[in-house]
């Protein structure tokens, strides 16, 4: 491979995201060589385009890749940049995600050995839509210092970033330490096993099987590094997250996809695979299914409600 990384960013219709991380990517403060491929999970023209107009002199080599838009296949994208990818190294960042100027050079030297999951820190700063009119102009540099430090973060997003950064340190000492990696702001070396299952389709969990996979199968190391920055400037209507859009169909796809992990990891506790399950409710008139709060952890039982999901799947899952 004739790269020291290959930066691998999955977009679809993050047009406003996608041009400030390039432009981070394109100030990386690395010693090494490396490359940009944009590997687009079906979005408009109008993306492609827009990148194209601002970025097409790069003196990095960007790369773009694009597939049909057949629901969410975040799976199939990240393996679409895999296969043009000239990396030692693979760094996959979502297409909301805006890398701090030390990022890249801070993946590379984290990797002492070559069978090692990277995973850094999310600093969660609210929807773009609502902060992007306070953006400074001019150079990246002072974008990068307000998402830092420029502006009163809403509560919310800062319970969210405490809450993730504990979690992700209590999973690395848990019986289950690949949790601790998600495929946002994740790199590894590449390796013909470093391949993304294209059977999930619709929002997750592709992420945690890649890395239950590698850790359990491959004998990979994950390691969660909290000083490896990204901003995340959240596109809830481009990521499909189930939680915040509260689709039917989407859930139902998201559903299919715990169950199809579960079934290739049987091992694992029912509680951390369908531990979003309580927060779905069927309404028994319309035969959807809802997004609620979360209940009281004493209130349900899990076993309950996965038979419960499996079975409406069996009878209805395909219509």
């Amino acid at each position: 491979r004739s790269l020291d990384l290959s930066v691998i960013v999955v977009v679809y219709n993050q047009t406003e995201s996608l041009k400030l991380i390039l432009r981070s990517l394109l100030a990386q403060d690395f010693s090494g060589s490396y490359e940009i491929i944009v590997t687009d999970d079906g979005s408009s023209s109008e993306l492609f385009l827009a990148c194209w107009e601002e970025f097409n002199k790069s003196p990095i080599p960007i790369k773009y890749a694009w597939q049909q838009d057949r629901h969410f296949r975040a799976a199939a994208a990240r393996n679409n940049g895999i296969n043009i990818s000239k990396g030692k190294i693979l760094l996959f960042l979502d297409g909301d995600l805006v890398p701090a100027l030390d990022t890249l050079q801070k993946h590379v030297e984290a990797h002492t050995s070559p069978k090692m999951i990277v995973a850094g820190n999310r600093k969660w700063r609210g929807e773009l839509s609502s902060i992007k009119h306070l953006l400074p102009r001019g150079p990246i540099e002072k974008v990068l210092e307000f998402l830092e430090s420029g502006f009163e973060v809403d509560e919310k997003s800062k319970q969210r970033e405490k809450n993730e950064r504990a979690a992700r340190k209590k999973f690395l000492v848990s019986p289950h330490p690949w949790r601790a990696c998600f495929s946002g702001n994740v790199s590894v070396w590449w390796s013909p096993e470093v391949r993304f299952d294209e059977n999930f389709v619709g929002w997750g969990p592709e992420d945690w099987e890649f890395n239950h996979r590698l850790c359990t199968k491959h004998g990979y190391t994950p390691l969660y590094r909290d000083d490896i920055t990204s901003y995340h400037l959240e596109t809830p209507d481009a990521v499909g997250n189930v939680f915040r859009t509260g689709s039917h169909e989407e859930i139902v796809m998201y559903m299919k996809n715990t169950f199809y992990f579960f079934d290739k990891c049987p091992e694992l506790p029912l509680d951390e695979v369908f531990f979003g399950f309580p927060r779905f409710v069927l309404d028994a008139t319309s035969n959807k299914w809802q997004v609620v709060p979360r209940p009281a952890p004493n209130s349900y039982d899990i076993n309950e409600l996965v038979e419960k999901a499996r079975r409406w799947l069996s009878e209805y899952g395909n219509k």
